[in-house]
């Protein structure tokens, strides 16, 4: 028991892993979103991938290459990208708020969407999966 429970330990460690090798959805969101940063780690966290960018955005995939989450720790997501993975709902609500240049991280769960915003602590807005307020 103790040698499949470490055996499953070290299958879920995180384990850098070079760019090529995560999925080519997530390399293109990379390539088309921040082809001006580089990529300065790479890891693996099971069946999930974690790329750090020197821009100071952090992007997590799942293994399909779908994303999961981003966040930036240097300011604001930009817009554009915004545009590119929230639903127009969302993007029409943050805009209508003025906050849209204040989303510094965007999380999708199963059966909803959390904009968090930067300045505000622990301030977060819930969509549903078609930007509708939850």
């Amino acid at each position: 028991v103790a040698l499949i429970a470490t055996i499953g330990f070290f299958a879920m460690a995180e384990r850098n892993v070079p760019v090529k090798s995560i999925p080519s959805a997530a390399q293109t969101f990379i390539n088309k979103h921040y082809s001006d940063a580089k990529v300065y780690n790479c890891e693996k966290e099971g069946s999930e991938y974690d790329v750090d960018l020197s821009n100071g955005v952090d992007i997590k995939f799942n293994k399909k290459g779908k994303l999961i989450r981003i966040e930036s720790d240097r300011g604001a997501i930009s817009k554009s990208v915004l545009d590119a993975i929230l639903p127009a709902n969302a993007v029409e609500h943050l805009v209508s708020l003025d906050l849209i240049d204040q989303v510094d991280e965007v999380e999708f769960r199963r059966n909803s969407i959390v904009v968090e915003l930067q300045n505000y602590d622990d301030y977060e807005i819930r969509f549903d999966l078609n930007g509708f307020i939850k």
